[in-house]
Formats: structure tokens, C-alpha cells, sequence
């Protein structure tokens, strides 16, 4: 199983490296739309996770209205099944 820690690296190098989100604005309680994602990003977020961790993930698993924090808990929930 991944460790959330491990989860939250992947997610933070998917956002700052295909979804341009400055490094500074990743802080607790910033969610996916505070970093300038709308649900169309979310989706190819989604797409992108998935494919590069061997995740199943549902097309609503993470929501733009999510905390970084909270994507890492929906992402470990997807690793689990």
C-alpha cells in the first residue's frame, strides 16, 4: 500500500509539474480550486494520478472544492480497493 506521505509527494509533483500550481500556494486548506484547478483539470488530474500510480480511481474521486489534504485521503482510498 502507498503511505499517504508518498501520495501527497506524487499529487504535489502532478500539480506543480503538469498543472503549473506554484509550489508557495500548496499550504493546509488550500483547496484544488484555490491552486487555479477547475473540473475539467480535476478530471485530467484524476486521469493523470491514475495512470501514474496504478490507481482506480472514479471519475468524481477528487472535487475541485477538495484540500490538498483531503485529495491525498480519497487518493489512499482508491489505492486501497
Amino acid at each position: 500500500m502507498t503511505t499517504a506521505a508518498s501520495l501527497r509527494e506524487s499529487l504535489e509533483q502532478m500539480l506543480t509539474g503538469k498543472f503549473q500550481v506554484d509550489p508557495a500556494g500548496i499550504v493546509e486548506g488550500a483547496t484544488l480550486t484555490d491552486l487555479g484547478l477547475d473540473s475539467l483539470a480535476v478530471v485530467e488530474l484524476i486521469d493523470a494520478l491514475a495512470t501514474d500510480l496504478k490507481l482506480q480511481l472514479e471519475d468524481d474521486a477528487l472535487h475541485p472544492a477538495m484540500t490538498v489534504d483531503e485529495a491525498v485521503a480519497a487518493l489512499r482510498q482508491g489505492n486501497a480497493k
